[in-house]
């Protein structure tokens, strides 16, 4: 069975005074213990520490091997660039919506992708063909990208712990293009929730201009897989705390110091992400709103400290002990001080206890990937754990709150929504307690973090086993068999599309014109003895002969329509004058969807009609597209027309002309003895369709389904081409 290496930012293990490696616990490290994933693993992941620190190198990389563990070490001046300038300073802020808390700084974008290079070569130093790569979290973007580059025989999996912002937000990132290029090159991308998703598919279309289906998109000869898996909380792990005598004993003590009041619960780390300070604004209105419920409710907010030592973290600090002051001056009682707050890490067992104890567990983060908060403690609801059911007051922008339909569901921002959802919180009965936490506790101990790490892996082994990319064949035997024909003094006819085919799509179709090396090797093909070179384009004949009109070869225009044959300068119609009475129909058509998409125009042709919407608002011009195209075949249906959607295209065009009807009629002027066709879209399958009696070579140029006997790239149809020009000249 295959390996999985695993790779994160921090190692699930540090260094102990004795210099050995034990290991730590975290959310992460015991989600994938408690996977028993049942095959061998390796971690990579960065040591924690600056280089400039470690005493005894060698003796450390030894102790963490002896745990499967493959350190990257980084100097200081990466630590600093890497994980707490791009990571924490530019990205974690982006990635949570919050753009205004977002700094950059060019040398921390250097730092962060010259260290994930170091993970990169770190991972390819244990990897073996055929291991799965499973990279995690924001740190890594562009890992899996740099990973893809190595051409090794690897599986590569990233899931993204934190939200996906939108594409507003992630465009101001400057090296957007990079981040997205590098997650590309993973097969398989998964987030918590569809949300998230949707928003990747969104910045795919508006950066990088790929289109995507709902759950998987084409980069390049690739399938990547998208997925929305939802992670689970350690279940295993707060079951056995739970079942330890020491639970029940803090449990009571707990309970004790609570002398009969509702325990108001919340436990996050203390990050501005998690909107503690709004949460402390609700509590105090909910106390200046209910004086009676003073004594009665506790609030116990567990701060677990974060970033330590970074300005905008601890100003944070200090704002949260001001907000807690001047409540219980202005709220508490002797004896009794409605908030506290403890700025301290828990151990699970107390931890649980708490959760067990809550009659309220207030989450309500500013905007959250997940939050497992609100997971465990709705799993320690346990009726066996002895006390009455408790409420999840849930904030709706956590990932959770689409799993946790039975919380009541707040604005973190909204602060009389807040208060009111803690007053209805602690004063609902029991069977309506009892309801909302039985509706929510069976699915997550089905769903809980091994599950889910079981879930990603599997999906991870089927990206392997099924065929997620499509296969570029080496076509250069085709080229072999052309100029063994030649070689015997027969005829040869090769007919090339253009735009995809023999040039990629650019943003401007103007500005996709060829090479002067494209034009000498057509030219030079087409002057070959028994070999007759035709272009067969959508093209307007304008473009055609500006740029080819010199070259010794047949040019095609309009998809069939026109043609020039080779050695004259003389346009003639291919089939004679055709029938365009049905644009009258058409065109009003494409008019209202030019007034209703800015940036789309119509280009008119002799026998078709095109709406481009390329330079048009992505995600609009696409969806505008769809439905052109439905309200076009509904239209055309009893017209002699066809409708196609092409790249950024939706084209209407006479069914009586086509490609695959102009190569018939040069098959039967040239009488080859072996014919080439070669197309990239929807307009060349006429080609491929066609069955002559002589040797006929199709080639599909890209991905996408075909009739095509073969399939390759256009740096392999280049190849092809240079190819042939070799053996014929030789």
């Amino acid at each position: 069975m295959s390996r999985v290496i695993l790779a994160s930012n921090r190692l699930p293990v540090r260094i102990d005074s004795s210099g050995a490696a034990v290991r730590t616990t975290g959310g992460l490290a015991s989600a994938l213990a408690g996977a028993r994933l049942q095959r061998e693993s390796i971690w990579v992941g960065w040591s924690g520490h600056a280089l400039e620190d470690v005493v005894d190198l060698d003796a450390e990389r030894r102790a963490f091997q002896k745990l499967d563990v493959q350190p990257v070490f980084l100097d200081r001046q990466d630590v600093n660039g890497f994980y707490e300038g791009y990571s924490n300073s530019t990205l974690w802020p982006l990635v949570h919506y919050l753009a205004s808390r977002a700094r950059f700084d060019e040398s921390w974008a250097e730092a962060y992708f010259r260290v994930n290079r170091k993970f990169a070569e770190a991972i390819l130093d244990v990897a073996e063909d055929g291991d799965r790569i499973w990279i995690h979290d924001y740190h890594l973007f562009p890992l899996a990208g740099m990973l893809r580059e190595s051409g090794r025989d690897l599986t590569i999996g990233f899931f993204l712990h934190t939200p996906f912002p939108s594409s507003d937000i992630l465009r101001i990132l400057p090296e957007r293009k990079r981040v997205l290029t590098g997650l590309l090159g993973a097969d398989l991308i998964g987030f918590h929730t569809y949300n998230y998703l949707r928003h990747f598919r969104s910045a795919l279309l508006r950066v990088l201009g790929v289109e995507s289906e709902i759950d998987s998109l084409w980069f390049g000869d690739r399938q990547v897989m998208l997925r929305v898996f939802p992670i689970g909380h350690d279940n295993a792990g707060f079951s056995e705390a739970m079942d330890q005598h020491e639970f029940r004993k803090v449990l009571l003590a707990h309970a004790a110091v609570l002398r009969g009041r509702k325990l108001a619960l919340s436990v996050e780390r203390l990050d501005y992400t998690k909107g503690v300070p709004q949460k402390l604004d609700a509590i105090r209105r909910y106390l200046a709103d209910r004086p009676d419920k003073r004594e009665e409710v506790a609030f116990v907010i567990v701060a677990v400290p974060s970033r330590q030592g970074v300005d905008e973290y601890d100003q944070l600090t200090e704002e949260v002990q001001r907000q807690v002051g001047a409540i219980n001056g202005a709220y508490g009682a002797v004896g009794h001080a409605p908030v506290q707050f403890l700025h301290r890490g828990f151990p699970q067992v107390e931890l649980a206890a708490l959760y067990a104890l809550a009659d309220v567990c207030l989450v309500t983060p500013l905007i959250d990937g997940m939050n497992l908060v609100a997971k465990k403690f709705v799993a320690c609801q346990r009726p066996d754990a002895g006390f009455e059911p408790g409420v999840l007051v849930l904030s709706e922008f956590a990932g959770a709150a689409q799993e946790l339909s039975q919380a009541l569901l707040v604005n973190p921002y909204d602060e009389a929504g807040v208060a009111e959802a803690i007053d209805q919180a602690l004063g609902m009965d029991l069977e309506e307690r009892r309801r909302r936490i039985d509706g929510m506790r069976p699915r997550l101990l089905s769903n809980d973090a091994g599950t889910w790490a079981r879930r990603f892996v599997d999906e991870l082994d089927g990206c392997s086993s099924a065929r997620t990319g499509i296969e570029m064949e080496d076509v250069l035997p085709v080229a072999d068999r052309l100029a063994d024909a030649l070689e015997r003094g027969t005829r040869a006819l090769l007919v090339l599309d253009y735009d995809g085919t023999l040039r990629p799509f650019t943003r401007a179709p103007e500005d996709a014109v060829p090479d002067e090396a494209l034009l000498g090797l057509l030219d030079r093909l087409g002057r070959t003895q028994g070999l007759h070179v035709a272009l067969v384009s959508g093209r307007p004949r304008s473009f055609l002969e500006q740029h080819f009109g010199n070259i010794e070869a047949t040019l095609v225009s309009e998809h069939g329509y026109r043609w020039r044959i080779g050695g004259s300068s003389i346009w003639t119609l291919v089939q004679g004058e055709i029938d365009v009475s049905w644009k009258d129909a058409v065109r009003p058509h494409l008019e209202q969807a030019v007034r209703l998409t800015p940036g789309s125009h119509i280009e008119e042709k002799h026998v078709s009609l095109v709406w481009h919407y390329r330079r048009a608002e992505p995600e609009f011009g696409t969806w505008r597209a769809h439905g052109l195209l439905s309200e076009l075949t509904e239209m055309a249906a009893n017209m002699p027309v066809t409708v196609h959607h092409g790249n950024k295209i939706v084209e209407t065009s006479s069914i009586l002309v086509s490609k695959g009807t102009a190569v018939e009629m040069l098959v039967q002027r040239w009488d080859p003895a072996e014919v080439l066709v070669a197309g990239d879209d929807q307009t060349d399958e006429t080609m491929f369709a066609l069955e002559p009696s002589l040797p006929f070579h199709s080639i599909k140029v890209g991905t996408g389904s075909t009739r095509a006997r073969h399939r390759t790239d256009i740096p392999g149809l280049r190849r092809l081409l240079e190819a042939l020009d070799r053996r014929v000249a030789s």
